[in-house]
């Protein structure tokens, strides 16, 4: 599941041509099968929002990284968010009777989801180097939270062919589901 950067490079050209509302923006992504199940290992541009998250768990001045239940929390939360919303969509397109837009709607979501979450570590890494308070921070993330959630809308709606409103509801249950996971795992901390 490892990707080329070659990969990378052209998901994130196709993530920052949805944000930038290009026409040409899901020619980017690659949605053979190939490319879906590679696009899992999206998960690994996570890394720096999950040392910021272990950091900010553990507090300043403890080693993020420790083979415990904190770090068994993080890590099962953010791979349960990558296979949480492929897994669910299964039946929601079935239902939709949109069954063919399955594999570019993973694809594009997965690589959406990674950059977000690269971009979430951002405020967590000033608040943990003391260039931001805490109020900041979580302005800053509510921030990046509300462009990701309107990035996810916008994949959906293109891939989906649905209506606004409709993909909001889908995106909004997706990260429903995944704050409920990530929720979850938290309570194991």
């Amino acid at each position: 599941m490892f990707v080329s950067a070659d990969e990378v490079v052209r998901s994130l050209r196709g993530t920052a041509g949805l944000i930038g509302f290009r026409s040409d923006a899901l020619h980017h992504f690659d949605v053979s099968e190939r490319g879906f199940w590679r696009s899992f290992g999206a998960v690994w541009l996570t890394a720096p929002a999950v040392t910021v998250a272990l950091a900010l768990e553990r507090g300043a001045g403890t080693a993020p990284f420790q083979l415990d239940h904190v770090t068994v929390a993080v890590l099962a939360g953010v791979m349960a968010g990558f296979l949480a919303v492929p897994l669910a969509m299964i039946a929601v397109l079935r239902r939709l009777g949109r069954t063919r837009a399955y594999v570019p709607f993973v694809v594009v979501t997965n690589w959406c989801l990674a950059t977000g979450l690269a971009a979430l570590a951002l405020p967590g890494c000033l608040l943990l180097l003391d260039l931001a308070t805490p109020g900041l921070a979580a302005l800053d993330a509510g921030a990046f939270l509300v462009v990701m959630l309107w990035l996810h809308g916008r994949a959906t709606r293109a891939i989906l062919d649905l209506p606004g409103p409709a993909a909001a509801f889908v995106t909004l249950a997706c990260f429903g589901l995944i704050a409920g996971i990530a929720g979850g795992a938290h309570t194991l901390v």
